[in-house]
């Protein structure tokens, strides 16, 4: 009966389980696209930045030399809201697989009592076997015992 309400316990367990696993796979890809979209600005930035030196060896206008640092200044600010992102996606991340590693051990810790309790049943039920075995054991030696007094 009380390995029967385990069992239930561990399904449901085993339910959390699987759904914490699932949000963490999310949060884990979430975080993955956040970090691509962070190298991909970086990337950008180091482009653009390389672009306007191969411009400016050329020769730039103070207004042209102005609009470039502030689209560079405009690309910062962008890395470093993205940086963020990825912060935050990160641990987001690493919160739902603690989740899931805490759930898992859960339904673990649960298991290893329903073992135990199913060892300690068969137990039992070995020791009534070899118990009863044991009895007929006697019954039939004092009944070999009585004939045998009896004949003879």
């Amino acid at each position: 009966m009380i390995t029967e309400r385990l069992a239930l316990l561990i399904k449901v367990q085993k339910e959390r389980e699987e759904s914490l696993q699932a949000q963490f796979v999310r949060a884990q890809q979430l975080y993955l696209q956040a970090e691509q979209k962070y190298q991909g600005l970086a990337n950008y930035r180091t482009e653009y930045i390389q672009q306007s030196l191969q411009q400016g060896s050329v020769g730039l206008g103070g207004r042209q030399f102005n609009q470039y640092v502030s689209f560079i200044s405009k690309l910062d600010q962008a890395l470093t809201q993205q940086g963020r992102v990825v912060q935050q996606s990160r641990n987001a991340a690493e919160q739902r697989r603690q989740s899931w590693l805490k759930m898992q051990t859960k339904r673990k810790g649960l298991e290893k009592l329903v073992e135990q309790a199913q060892a300690k049943t068969q137990l039992i039920a070995d020791r009534q076997q070899q118990k009863l075995a044991d009895e007929y054991a006697s019954q039939r030696f004092y009944q070999r015992q009585q004939i045998a007094e009896q004949g003879g």
